[in-house]
């Protein structure tokens, strides 16, 4: 298997975990980079996704096991990448589908076969792949009744390639009922099915945090086109008139590791302040060494004040300076992204880990920004 750079990772990255007598975190990531104007930039979407697997405990019960898996391979060519290339090429859709469903209908029926069951059996069939056409005519010819075939999620998300598995592997869970037969097929250099159960842990121990559905509800459209090829590296723009921030280095990076990538900050055990970047000398009590870390990466908070800076350089002009408040203690400084000028104080954020610079030697350098919490309404 492939573990990177192709959509068929995903399906090493399952069966490995799943191999495993150990818990394992299988993440999934794509970025689907197309040129502008292709299907590949069109109908592509990125995502991210991680399913954890396990053997059952008091604390962590198994929520889904795996029957069985199946797996059919063939030498052809339909997408590839030359060396040093951002993007990808593929041939004709009809040359997809054409070898992708035998091979798929292949896969699945030795899967039914090992698990005992018939497509009338499957509640729940979930279709991945990059050639949109071969998981239509597949699902289609499946067997499977059509009211259990999953939605796909392009039309709101797009294609997430490696992800989109993990991504609608997640959907269906949280509408999945106990007992329940999943069926999961993905195409990609040649076809993967893999067979799981619901346990009747599933429905006391939904996910506790937004549903995939939730997140796509609150997603923000507001991003142009322009800003969009940007952030590809496909449009080269004007920089902010002022001197380039000073480039990332790796020796304090590492020093402060914790602070940097985890967003841990450091509570005075005498007084309980909280500290951001975390501090060894509390400023409010003065004690020194008596902290101890605090995570605030999931903490809410609230501005506190802004203000809009049109000259300072950001990856998303303009730049919206904020003053946050955490619940339970903690004031800090940072960027706001994910949103417009109509920032008001008061607002709800919620802290991410975004760039802030790439070096002109290519390094980017990432750290925590605030965005605005968007909650489901009724109207969506």
């Amino acid at each position: 298997m492939d573990f990177g750079g192709a959509p068929r990772s995903a399906v090493g990255t399952l069966l490995a975990a799943a191999d495993s007598t150990d818990s394992v975190l299988a993440v999934f990531a794509d970025i689907r980079s197309g040129l502008p104007g292709s299907a590949d930039e069109k109908h592509g979407g990125d995502a991210a996704a991680a399913v954890l697997f396990g053997p059952e405990t008091d604390d962590a019960p198994v929520l889904a096991e795996l029957l069985t898996t199946a797996s059919v391979t063939d030498e052809f060519l339909d997408r590839w990448r030359t060396p040093g290339a951002t993007t990808s090429r593929v041939w004709e859709e009809r040359f997809g589908e054409h070898v992708y469903v035998p091979l798929a209908m292949e896969a699945f029926s030795a899967a039914l076969k090992q698990a005992d069951l018939t497509g009338d059996g499957i509640d729940h069939l979930i279709v991945c792949g990059l050639s949109v056409r071969a998981n239509r005519q597949f699902a289609a010819n499946s067997g499977v009744p059509r009211d259990a075939v999953a939605p796909d999620l392009t039309s709101v998300i797009g294609n997430s390639g490696t992800a989109q598995v993990g991504v609608l592997l997640a959907d269906v869970l949280e509408r999945a009922k106990p007992n329940e037969v999943i069926a999961v097929v993905v195409l990609a250099d040649g076809a993967s099915t893999l067979l799981l159960r619901t346990t009747e842990a599933l429905g006391r121990r939904r996910s506790q945090g937004p549903t995939v559905g939730t997140q796509i509800l609150s997603g923000d459209d507001s991003l142009s086109y322009a800003t969009f090829l940007t952030w590809r590296g496909m449009l080269r723009r004007e920089p902010p008139r002022r001197p380039e921030p000073d480039s990332p280095a790796g020796p304090p990076s590492h020093r402060s590791g914790g602070w940097k990538y985890g967003f841990v900050g450091s509570r005075c055990e005498e007084c309980q302040t909280v500290h951001l970047p975390p501090a060894r000398i509390c400023f409010h009590c003065g004690s020194d060494d008596r902290m101890r870390a605090q995570s605030m990466a999931d903490t809410p908070a609230r501005v506190a004040t802004y203000t809009i800076d049109r000259l300072a350089y950001t990856p998303s002009p303009p730049m919206i300076a904020t003053v946050v408040d955490f619940h339970g203690g903690g004031r800090f400084r940072c960027e706001l992204t994910d949103s417009g000028p109509a920032v008001a104080i008061g607002d709800e954020v919620e802290m991410t880990f975004r760039r802030l610079t790439t070096s002109e030697t290519g390094v980017h350098n990432y750290f925590w920004k605030a965005r605005p919490v968007r909650h489901q309404t009724e109207e969506s």
